[in-house]
């Protein structure tokens, strides 16, 4: 029987873990709540189920708790603009944090025990074999990306370096284009779970990224101003400025919230178990085709999807356009998930696909400038209507910018097609072909 489950506070501990447990972070909440159980004189059991967490973390917490007190509170914090414009202190939980602090499963078919399973540490390569299955290379594949998402989460969080955020976000690009590629080895209602998680989290990822893109290359165009026009854009920077404080806000709190910990617990429980793979073409012993039957068609698939768009890119609008982007996305993703195997010459097609792929990259971004630019002309011109005229803003530089992004949108366009022609040149082909034939 427990005897000793009852915590001693001080008036201002207590305080200060109502206030945690009103305001902090989810994770940091259940924590306050816990220590607040415990001093209400709850035992374990009564505890855990009080504040939602687990009984081993429970006690794993009150004897941190006793011996570090109000230090296991202790979180960093950035200053972060909040949807109703005023700066807000929210907390940087890193992924040691989310460690220590494991929430009870996260649904109930989740076993026990499953705070334990660690996750994936980098390595240089995936790992990938000739004699792999189509579901084992799948998992590696997954393990590989999911590591190196993990790495990038905590920079991510502290928002120094924006690089972190990118080379997270193309972690679960990678990831999820990989469902696409490996799907097929897997039972599709399993695989629905993982993949929404993803997806939350790119969204969250991308919205930041993309805004920051967008930002910095209007900042590099105005840098090349004279001063007078210079000055005159930055209502328009500004204004992307707090765009991006309010959507890094959002994704500050999903990265700390109990579904995105959840979804790390259940994705990493799934990329480390042995579950029977499920896909529905298999050899006469019954198991499923190794990579060396399945790559060739892998590949050519997604050569394929790319091939199809010559015959409209003659007159080829800027959404079919990156709609391309996409599928040369996946086939050069594709490529570097089988990289190991294909040899190292794969790399130049991979490279290829890359500037291919970055012109489109460009030249979506100045369209999506371009509607924003519009956006906030549009908007500019109805607060002015409440102004008086002696106080109202020149939108010329706005104006000339906009005219900027669109000579751009036209230039990147006219110049695609003699990427296109290197891409789709014999070598290109040879070198693919070369690749498939060595399997």
């Amino acid at each position: 029987m427990e005897t000793d489950h009852i915590i001693t506070l001080k008036d201002e501990e207590r305080t200060q873990l109502h206030d945690i447990a009103a305001k902090a972070p989810e994770l940091l909440r259940h924590r306050a709540a816990l220590i607040l159980a415990y001093a209400e004189g709850k035992p374990t059991l009564q505890a855990s189920r009080a504040s939602g967490v687990s009984t081993g973390r429970a006690r794993f917490w009150k004897r941190q708790f006793i011996a570090k007190r109000m230090a296991i509170f202790d979180i960093p914090s950035i200053p972060v603009i909040n949807d109703e414009g005023e700066q807000e202190d929210v907390h940087i939980v890193t992924d040691k944090t989310l460690t220590d602090s494991m929430v009870a499963e996260a649904d109930e078919t989740a076993p026990k025990g499953v705070e334990e399973v660690p996750y994936p540490q980098p390595r240089q390569q995936i790992g990938i074999t000739l004699e792999d299955t189509l579901s084992e290379a799948g998992r590696k594949v997954w393990s590989f990306y999911f590591a190196e998402m993990l790495g990038h989460e905590a920079g991510t969080l502290l928002g120094e370096d924006i690089e972190e955020l990118h080379d997270m976000r193309v972690a679960t690009r990678r990831m999820r284009s990989a469902f696409d590629v490996f799907g097929p080895a897997y039972d599709a209602k399993l695989l629905r779970r993982h993949l929404k998680g993803l997806r939350i989290a790119g969204q969250v990822l991308g919205r930041v990224r993309d805004m920051d893109v967008i930002l910095g290359n209007a900042v590099s165009y105005q840098k090349k101003l004279k001063e007078n026009l210079a000055l005159g854009l930055e209502p328009l920077l500004n204004g992307w400025q707090q765009t991006i404080s309010h959507q890094r806000l959002r994704l500050t709190k999903h990265l700390q919230s109990d579904e995105y910990h959840h979804f790390k617990i259940n994705f990493n429980l799934f990329l480390q178990s042995a579950e029977q793979d499920n896909y529905h073409i298999v050899s006469s012993d019954g198991k499923s085709p190794y990579l060396r039957d399945m790559v060739p068609v892998l590949v050519y698939s997604r050569y394929a999807a790319v091939r199809a768009y010559e015959s409209l890119l003659p007159t080829a609008s800027i959404i079919q356009l990156h709609a391309l982007r996409i599928d040369c996305k996946k086939f050069r993703y594709t490529l570097e998930y089988f990289k190991e195997i294909l040899g190292d010459d794969i790399s130049k097609s991979i490279d290829e696909l890359k500037r291919m792929q970055d012109h489109l990259g460009e030249l979506h971004d100045a369209d999506v400038a371009c509607g924003l630019v519009r956006a906030f002309l549009k908007k500019l011109d109805e607060n002015q209507q409440q102004v008086p005229i002696v106080e109202r803003i020149n939108p010329e530089p706005i104006v000339i910018y906009l005219a900027y992004l669109h000579a751009e949108r036209y230039r990147l366009t006219r110049s695609f097609p003699e990427l296109w022609k290197k891409f789709n040149r014999p070598e290109f082909r040879q070198r693919i072909a070369q690749a498939v034939s060595l399997l």
